[in-house]
């Protein structure tokens, strides 16, 4: 009785770790950031313009939520923090873009097919902001929002 409550135990705990969320990462250094928010996607929606709806309008019908934290004091600690994050959890990086000094990074956290986290991470020498998404998006969708916004990697 005793092994099979260990081995339960043992599995439920590597189950939790392997499933880490970025909204752990947001409840745990939301204090030491400068600014953050969470907001659910349908109100982010209304502080969009028409055009830009459109454009995104896609991506908020399978978003549940937004998390933004942005660090201008103690940016390296915060990136050092988030690195760290980052390879204890199971998101996989997508993308890095380096732009006049800016590094902007895409994770993503996958589940059964889906896309159920993306985590975008844009860390200059001043700022480190960070946004996690909550999502319920398949590869298809992705690939259509890229061809409907013209975006390639070619």
């Amino acid at each position: 009785m005793n092994k099979l409550l260990f081995f339960s135990a043992l599995i439920l705990f590597t189950s939790c770790a392997t499933h880490t969320s970025f909204n752990d990462f947001y409840q745990s250094n939301e204090k030491e950031s400068d600014f953050n928010l969470g907001l659910s996607t349908s109100i982010v929606s209304s502080f969009l313009s028409d055009e830009d709806y459109a454009d995104i309008k896609p991506l908020l019908k399978k978003a549940k939520h937004v998390r933004v934290l942005v660090y201008s004091e103690n940016v390296e600690e915060m990136n050092k923090k988030f690195d760290k994050f980052i390879k204890h959890s199971t998101f996989d990086k997508l993308v890095k873009v380096n732009d006049d000094g800016d590094n902007i990074s895409i994770f993503t956290l996958e589940e059964k097919e889906k896309i159920k986290e993306v985590v975008v991470s844009i860390n200059s020498d001043e700022d480190l902001v960070l946004l996690g998404l909550k999502t319920n998006l398949s590869h298809e969708d992705i690939q259509k929002l890229m061809k409907d916004n013209e975006i390639s990697f070619n």
